[in-house]
Order: structure tokens, then C-alpha cells, then sequence
């Protein structure tokens, strides 16, 4: 018999290498070996590990989260401790959690535990236990605790952690909760904001869901120490404690917006240095799977551009599940939404079908047919338990578009109703100013990518994606929008696309054409497993592109929160001088104005004008803007089929546009911005010059149409409206902005008043300007067919940048300017 034991030359010290670490490790059966993926950026980052900021990508169902843990223990065998997992909410972390038990890995989710301060666990947390303004590890310059120290910190899913922190730098101060504070600042305010819109005031102060309006810079800066002392006066208050102590050193620097029940105060930036632990760990890592603009991490985790430059990625990015992506209405635009909802619901009695929906009005749609319906965290937690145990049928989830796991048969078919809605006030102005810009884009397809991937969180799953409305056609069907999805993501697209088109010349009705080909995919069928596979084969990451203006916007926020303004200037200045997007560039000049105002007053206000060249949504100057009269130059059809041929490339962008346009003519309180956008393009497709000069200049009506002969419709849009009569308050305002024709434009000039209410009964005491015209929302709908019909013909013939043909369909469905008032609208009653 032989004694090992005399061969042990003590403890060996524990693995740095993460790969290496993972074969010490006492895992679980199923966690044998690390997926290729898993090594290669587990290596890449182990020669990178000294870098402060690193990203590292990875498709959903990589392996992600072992990566994170795997980079957390590797920093605790090194020496880079105390380390901290933090994950967007605590169902994920609580998920992470469990698997680094799995994986054999010691976690805390205490973060006063000696474990995790003396690194020999793990802290697992939720980013809102993290960041907050009673943060349990500290605030800077706050005293009350003492800053913990973290080594190492990994962010999991940096794309919704990014939401969530803006989230926590927002002060909100409610009319209900904090009635008093919020009457004494909209009254402190009131002139400012009169002068910025003398309507938009009176929506405020009448209760319109859909009325914003900005603090202009100057007058929020020269009240500083009024405004301080009503927000300090509330700092005892339980919900404001999470967010004052957050802004209140960059108070003067902070976008101020009033809405009709909130102020809510955001600094331009998160002054992410509060929470120091963050700033002052040595290592931060952030993962993600989809994060169109990586300049997001420099701007509002004030991370190194050089590094987040160069993200960390597996040699391909084709290791995800399959998916087949499709947009029915891109297929046949004769194709309804309330058909593949009826599609859907058949499907469901196979196979859990998730409906994702942006709001609980959206929700109303599948009510019939809903078996769960839920909106708030826990019942969206127990639905998704539920899908994960077995068949469930239908179930439709309340803006929840990340954070949730669906993997297997949890949510074989996926299907997207439309995206999130900007609610609050700050991101319905950054809405309105930003429209479509990159940025907005952006956004919009990065919400889009997460919630495509909620039912396919591994290699092996699968799922089919259905994609309702307009806008989701739009931002599959574009060639441009398509580009900025991840290389997975654009891999399974293109072929959906190339699956799409031959659906799209088939004879039999097309939803049973659509429907077959799903039976196809969750059936399994191996001619589509092999060519999904192939899709993805040659996928791989691209190169990072950082938008140029970003560090140069961080550094001077960095400087503003100094009150150094002359620099924060300078470094703002470079960023305008960098950006290419008209409206980001508007934008950027607004807020290079506001730092201006603290050393130059004058030149703030120049400033403010050269910036409503680029977008004309922007604050007022003080001196206010003079009027560009319109005027209509062409003939109305040459016009309209100019405008088409400029504005369409095909045939499909062509009728997703106009049904995007319509979808936009709703008469929705929540949705008035972009209605009175989509009036203002309405004109454009009809041939008419058109402009909003409440928009522009503060003054006259919401849109004005120049419609041939110097004649002019004035359009007050009241598409907000709930009430079943006109009151005297919607006349008063189209009667001012009749009164301001009449002052802008001569004696040659003639105007027909216009309303847009789904009601055409006046009040009893409400007067009407003479002529008005009343567009409800019946004749709103049937102004909408008209205008449908022709494009359609129009499309079929590959006409529509044809001024004859534009005139004959146009003659043929009532949309000539003759008599066009007089057919799609009524008078008041």
C-alpha cells in the first residue's frame, strides 16, 4: 500500500485563467464543457482583464451569464475583489444566482456580508438595490455611509441596465403625491412657459394627457436657489429619497418638463460618479446581446471610448436558436391585424403562443382571446413560471419587452403588437425632437431586437416571430434599419424576408400560406432546420461604430457637474461640430446653449437659434422666432408625386408608409404629438405645402396646409379630445390661430378654419369661428380610405411618381383640393 498522501505539496492556488477555473470547479452534470463561444471571450478577455471598461457581446443563449460569473471568480482568485454581479432586476438575479451554484460558485446577496467584503463570494444583486439615493454602498460627498469598495463589477444585459439608471438619475415630483411643491413650481414657471406655448400651457393646466413642455435653460438656471429650497423641503418624503440625493449637485444643469400631473428633473447625463463604488472599481465588464449604439455606455456610464470601441466578441455569431421573423402585412398589405390575431389564437391551442403589447390599451385587442393577461412584475413572473411548466395557451405580457426567459415550448410563436411608448414627459419631448433620427432609431430597434429574442434563449429552441403594425413592417422591411440589427438578428431576417417573398406569390389566401409555413417550423421540418442553420453559419460581429459626439457630450456634462461651464462649452462644442444628423445636431446645440448661459447669456440665446435651423422642435429664444410664410409652388398633383417619388424607393415602403401614416391619424390622448406630425405629412402626400408653426415659432396652429391659390386651411388638431362636445376652449384656440393668419399673411390670402374632434357638437357656449370645418374622427377614417385606394393603384402600377397618374387617381377618389373640405369634414353643430 502506498501513502498519496506523502506526495501533496500543499494547497495548490486557485485558477486565474477563467477556462481553467471552470474545469476546477464543481459543477453541475449538464455544465461538462464550455461552449466555444464561452472560450473564446473568456480568453480575449482574460489578455484584456487590466482594461478598466471592457464589453463583451454575445448572442442571447451564448452563455452569457456563466461568462460573468466566470469573469467574477477569475477577479476573486486574482486578487480584484470584492466583486458584484449586477443584473437589471432581481427574477434575473435570483436567476444568476442559482446558476452560479450550479456552475459550483459561492454568492451572497448580501452585500454587508464578510463573504463578499473580504472577496470570498460573489454579490449577486439587482441594479436597483445598486443604484438608488439611499444605496447601501454609498453616495459620494453624501456621509451618511461610508463608500464600499468593489474590485471588480459586471453588468449583465448593459442594454437594460442603461434604462434602468437613467430611470434612477430622474427626480419626479407628482401633482398627486406633492401637490403643493408641484403648484408652487408650475407657477414659479408659468410666464416662461407661456412664452414657450401659450397652448400647450393651457393643456397643461387643463389635464391633457399629451401635453410636454420644457423649463426653458435660462429661467430654470436663474431659480436655482428657489427651486433647491422647494425640492429640499421634500427630502423627508419616502419616494423622492431614491432620487434627490441623485441630482440635486447638478440640479442647475438638469432638464426640467412639465407634464399635466409631473415635473420631472434628468440630468442630461446620469452622474454616474454618485455612485462611487462604480466609478472607482477596477475593473467593470459589461455584457450584453444586442446594443445598436455602444455610445450609450460612454455617455451614461462614462466608460472609456477607446475600449468600448472594441468590444469583445466570439469569432462568429451564429450560435443562436432558429427563428422565422415575419411581417404579414409586408407580405399582403390587405392582410388585417385582427386576422393574425385570429391566426395567433388558433395557433395557441397547440403550442404557447406570447403576445408582447406596449400598453394595457393595446392589451384591450387580445382580450377575447387572452388566457393570461399581466402588467405588473409579479403576475408577469408567475405567467412566464407558467409557460415554463407547460402548456398555457395565449398569453399576453404588458410591456415587457427584456428581463424575462422563455426558453423551450415557453413561447414557441412570439408575436410583437407594437413598441414601447414614450410615457414620461422627458422621453415623449426627446420623441418629439428626435423623431426619426438615428438615435430614436436606434432605440426603437434595440427594444425590438430584445423583445425578438425572448423565446429563444439557447441553440436549441426555436420560435416564430410575428410582427404587427406598421411601424414593426418598417423597421424590418427598410434596407437601412435592417443594417444596425445584430449580425444574428439580420442573418434569420434576410432569410425570413427571402421566406416572406415567396409566400407573398402564392394562390391561396395568404394567411393560410403564412400559417403553413409556421406548421412547418414548429414541426420541425429538417429542410427548414438545415437552411436556418446555414443562415447563421457565415454570421459574424461587425466593427463598433461610436457615434463622434458622444465622449466629447460626456466630457462637458463631466465639467457642467463641476460648474467649470467654459469647459463644459469647449468639450460641447466639439460635439456639435461632430454630429450629422440634423435633428441630433438641434439637439446637441440646445444643450451646448444651456451651458453657454452661465458664462454668456447673449451668446445662448444665438446659439439657440443657429440650433432651431437643424430641428425646429427646440426651445423658444427669448426674442422668439419670426414666421416663414408658406406658399404652395407647384401644381397639387406634381406636388404630391414628387413628394412620393422622393419619399419611396418601392413599391412595399410605399404602402407601409401610408398605413404607417394612418395608424398615426389616431384619435388617441396618449398620441397626439405624433398625430399632429402625421397632419402635417398628410398634406405633403396630398400635394399641399405644409408646416407647423405652433411647433416652430410658439404661435398659430398646430399644422397649416398651403393648398394652391393663396388659399390655406388652419388646423387646430384636438385628436386628444375625450369629451363627446367641442368646448370653448378648443374654439378660443382655433379662432387665435386665425386671428395670427390673419396677422402673418395679406388681405390676399384666405383661410378656412379646421378642427380635428371626434365630436362635431359644440359646447353651449362655445362659438365657433365663421366657415369652420370640423374633420371627426368618422371623416378622418373615410379621408384615410380615400387616400388608401389610390396608393394602392398607384403601387400596382409603379406610378405614383407620375403626375398624370397621380391626378386620375386622385380625381377618381375625391382627393383634388376642389371640394376637398366640403367631402371630409362637416360643419359644427
Amino acid at each position: 500500500m502506498i501513502d498519496f498522501s506523502v506526495f501533496d505539496s500543499g494547497a495548490a492556488p486557485a485558477p486565474v485563467d477563467p477556462r481553467v477555473l471552470f474545469d476546477s470547479l464543481p459543477r453541475a452534470e449538464r455544465y461538462e464543457f464550455l461552449r466555444d463561444p464561452q472560450g473564446q471571450v473568456l480568453q480575449t478577455w482574460f489578455e484584456q482583464r487590466h482594461e478598466q471598461d471592457l464589453v463583451i457581446k454575445m448572442n442571447t443563449g451564448a452563455g452569457k451569464t456563466v461568462v460573468g460569473l466566470l469573469i467574477c471568480q477569475s477577479s476573486l482568485n486574482e486578487g480584484k475583489g470584492p466583486v458584484l454581479y449586477l443584473a437589471p432586476n432581481s427574477h434575473l438575479a435570483e436567476e444568476a444566482a442559482e446558476e452560479a451554484r450550479k456552475i459550483g460558485l459561492a454568492v451572497t446577496d448580501d452585500p454587508r456580508s464578510p463573504q463578499f467584503t473580504s472577496g470570498e463570494a460573489i454579490c449577486v444583486l439587482s441594479l436597483n438595490r445598486f443604484v438608488n439615493g439611499k444605496s447601501i454602498f454609498g453616495l459620494l460627498g453624501d456621509g451618511r455611509r461610508p463608500i464600499v469598495d468593489v474590485g471588480t463589477l459586471v453588468v449583465d444585459d448593459a442594454h437594460a441596465a442603461l434604462a434602468i439608471v437613467r430611470e434612477k438619475f430622474t427626480m419626479t415630483v407628482t401633482k398627486d403625491k406633492h401637490p403643493e411643491a408641484f403648484d408652487r413650481l408650475l407657477s414659479m414657471f408659468e410666464q416662461d412657459l407661456r412664452l414657450q406655448s401659450h397652448s400647450i400651457y393651457l393643456d397643461l393646466t387643463t389635464a391633457v394627457p399629451s401635453a410636454v413642455l420644457q423649463v426653458p435653460f435660462w429661467a430654470w438656471a436663474n431659480r436655482e436657489s428657489e427651486v433647491t429650497e422647494i425640492l429640499q423641503g421634500l427630502r423627508d418624503d419616502e419616494q423622492l429619497q431614491w432620487s434627490w440625493p441623485l441630482v440635486r449637485d447638478v440640479l442647475p444643469v438638469c432638464r426640467a418638463v412639465f407634464t399635466h400631473d409631473r415635473l420631472e428633473i434628468q440630468p442630461p447625463h446620469p452622474p454616474i460618479g454618485k455612485i462611487a463604488s462604480f466609478t472607482r472599481a477596477r475593473r467593470r465588464v459589461h455584457l450584453t446581446a444586442t446594443l445598436a449604439d455602444d455610445s450609450v455606455v460612454v455617455t451614461d456610464f462614462a466608460a472609456d471610448p477607446d475600449s468600448i470601441a472594441r468590444p469583445i466578441t466570439p469569432a462568429s455569431a451564429g450560435y443562436l436558436g432558429d427563428r422565422l421573423i415575419l411581417a404579414p402585412r409586408d407580405i399582403d398589405p390587405s392582410v388585417t391585424d385582427d386576422a393574425v390575431r385570429e391566426m395567433a389564437v388558433r395557433m395557441a391551442e397547440r403550442v404557447n403562443v406570447v403576445v408582447l403589447v406596449p400598453s394595457k390599451r393595446q392589451a384591450l385587442a387580445w382580450k377575447d382571446h387572452a388566457v393570461i393577461t399581466e402588467s405588473d412584475p409579479a403576475g408577469i413572473g408567475k405567467a412566464v413560471r407558467a409557460l415554463r411548466t407547460g402548456h398555457v395557451g395565449l398569453v399576453v405580457l404588458v410591456n415587457t419587452y427584456d428581463g424575462i426567459n422563455l426558453p423551450g415550448k415557453a413561447c414557441e410563436v412570439l408575436v410583437m403588437d407594437g413598441l414601447p411608448e414614450a410615457y414620461g414627459g422627458i422621453t415623449r419631448r426627446e420623441q418629439i425632437l428626435l423623431g426619426d433620427s438615428d438615435g430614436m432609431v436606434n432605440r426603437q430597434l434595440q427594444r425590438l431586437e430584445q423583445g425578438m429574442g425572448r423565446g429563444v434563449r439557447s441553440r436549441s429552441d426555436h420560435c416564430v416571430v410575428l410582427l404587427l403594425g406598421p411601424r414593426l413592417s418598417q423597421l424590418i422591411a427598410s434596407p437601412q434599419y435592417r443594417e444596425r440589427f445584430g449580425p444574428a438578428t439580420r442573418a434569420q431576417i434576410d432569410l425570413s424576408r427571402k421566406v416572406a417573398q415567396s409566400l407573398a406569390q402564392g394562390d391561396e389566401d395568404t394567411l393560410t400560406r403564412i400559417e403553413s409555413v409556421i406548421g412547418q417550423v414548429l414541426g420541425r421540418d429538417p429542410s427548414w432546420i438545415k437552411t436556418a442553420s446555414g443562415a447563421l453559419a457565415e454570421a459574424t460581429y461587425t466593427t463598433t461604430a461610436l457615434s463622434p459626439a458622444a465622449a466629447h457630450s460626456r466630457a462637458a456634462f463631466d465639467q457642467a457637474s463641476l460648474r467649470q461651464f467654459g469647459e463644459a462649452a469647449r468639450h460641447m462644442s466639439k460635439a456639435v461640430a461632430k454630429a450629422t444628423d440634423p435633428a441630433e445636431r438641434g439637439f446637441l446645440q440646445e444643450q451646448l446653449a444651456a451651458y453657454q448661459h452661465f458664462t454668456d447669456a447673449p451668446k445662448a440665446q444665438q446659439t439657440l437659434v443657429k440650433a432651431l435651423a437643424y430641428n425646429p422642435s427646440l426651445l423658444r429664444p427669448l426674442e422668439g422666432i419670426k414666421p416663414t410664410r408658406l406658399t404652395a409652388n407647384n401644381l397639387q398633383t406634381v406636388q404630391a408625386a414628387k413628394y412620393l417619388e422622393t419619399t419611396y424607393q418601392d413599391r412595399n415602403s410605399l404602402l407601409l408608409g401610408i398605413d404607417s401614416l394612418l395608424a398615426d391619424l389616431a384619435y388617441d390622448p396618449n398620441r397626439v404629438p405624433a398625430f399632429e406630425s402625421a397632419l402635417e405629412r398628410l398634406g405633403l402626400h396630398l400635394g399641399f405645402a405644409a408646416q407647423r408653426p405652433e411647433q416652430s415659432i410658439r404661435n398659430g396652429p398646430d399644422v397649416l396646409w398651403a393648398i394652391g391659390n393663396l388659399r390655406y386651411l388652419v388646423l387646430e388638431a384636438k385628436s386628444g379630445a375625450t369629451s363627446d362636445k367641442i368646448w370653448r376652449s378648443d374654439v378660443a384656440q382655433l379662432a387665435h390661430s386665425m386671428n395670427w393668419f390673419q396677422e402673418t399673411y395679406d388681405s390676399t390670402c384666405s383661410a378656412t378654419p379646421v378642427l380635428l374632434h371626434r365630436s362635431k357638437t359644440l359646447e353651449y357656449n362655445a362659438v365657433a369661428p365663421p366657415g369652420t370645418r370640423i374633420i371627426t374622427e368618422e371623416t378622418m377614417r373615410k379621408f384615410g380610405q380615400a387616400l388608401r385606394k389610390p396608393v394602392i393603384a398607384l403601387a400596382d402600377a409603379d406610378a405614383w411618381a407620375d403626375p398624370a397618374a397621380v391626378e386620375t387617381q386622385f380625381r377618381a377618389h375625391g382627393l383634388l383640393v376642389q371640394g376637398l373640405t366640403d367631402r371630409f369634414s362637416v360643419k359644427p353643430r
